[in-house]
């Protein structure tokens, strides 16, 4: 089942049109949702990309209702491409479907406009469900990935960050740019290539940001960041 975080919505009817845009390289999983749409005769699969590009060149110019996509695209990050459809299609909606179920990657996708969450390996069923619940005005989420949101809040909102949150932080440009790339969803390597320094060095910018925010991930630095308008 998926869990959704904004006020609770109605689903649509089984009945009531949908159109499906997927962007996705895998064709199994293309097989996957033709197979879980066949429970709803009255949706469409209006169109398929299979790398950021295509989608592009070519996802919004139908007429979907909601997108499908992926994170891990053959020639680029599926968060770039959500930052984009976000700020083109103010209205679309942006479903989240991939393997990837870390917080860090989950905060990185809802910060660049995706309205809903779904790890691959859910059933049809449970697929067809978060579809519903979007349309219906909600944010659906895998529980696993829901449960790891609060857990995080919890740890942020008892974290020593929160009593001392208006002690002022000074950051290096440099640790800045990376704090910038790391609430992107970036990993070190990414960072490192990026900015043209070294995966170590990296690691060197994020250790300094855990110690001057009094934090102990990734998910609490951004956070953490936040809260002080350092983002």
């Amino acid at each position: 089942m998926t869990t959704a975080l904004r006020s609770p919505a109605p689903s649509v009817s089984a009945d009531t049109e949908t159109r499906i845009y997927l962007i996705e390289d895998d064709p199994s999983v293309l097989r996957f949702v033709q197979q879980a749409m066949l429970s709803r005769p009255g949706w469409r699969l209006v169109g398929v990309s299979d790398s950021r590009q295509h989608a592009r060149q070519h996802a919004l110019d139908t007429d979907a209702d909601v997108f499908l996509v992926d994170l891990g695209l053959p020639d680029g990050r599926g968060e770039d491409l959500l930052r984009w459809m976000s700020e083109e299609r103010p209205d679309a909606e942006l479903l989240v479907f991939t393997v990837f179920g870390d917080e860090t990657r989950l905060v990185a996708a809802l910060q660049a406009g995706a309205t809903g969450y779904v790890l691959k390996g859910c059933s049809g069923d449970e697929l067809i469900r978060a579809i519903e619940q979007i349309r219906g005005g909600g944010a659906p989420i895998s529980p696993l990935l829901a449960r790891m949101l609060l857990r995080q809040f919890r740890l942020v909102q008892e974290s020593p960050v929160s009593e001392f949150a208006s002690r002022e932080v000074v950051l290096s440009d440099r640790e800045t740019e990376v704090l910038k790339l790391v609430a992107q969803g970036y990993v070190n390597k990414e960072i490192a290539q990026r900015l043209a320094i070294s995966p170590a060095t990296v690691g060197s910018h994020i250790k300094n940001l855990y110690r001057k925010l009094a934090v102990h991930s990734r998910v609490q630095v951004v956070r953490a960041a936040q809260e002080r308008g350092l983002l």
